[in-house]
């Protein structure tokens, strides 16, 4: 398997982590924290958007090559 963008892998899991961190905080400890995770979403949003757009840029450079039969 080909290596991923490391701004993809960052923004994929930082999100998984701070989504499990939110749940965490506002069912199991019951804190109000709602408004740090609303600034954080975004923040690695942007990191996933970053490498996804790096990912598809990359794979438009590839050619096939055409083997004559």
């Amino acid at each position: 398997m080909k290596n991923l963008n490391p701004f993809f892998t960052i923004g994929t899991v930082g999100m998984i982590v701070i989504s499990i961190l939110h749940i965490a905080f506002a069912l199991i400890l019951n804190l109000p924290v709602h408004t740090v995770f609303i600034t954080l979403y975004p923040v690695f949003l942007a990191f996933m958007a970053v490498g996804f757009m790096q990912v598809k840029k990359n794979q438009k450079k590839l050619i096939p090559i055409r083997v004559k039969k």
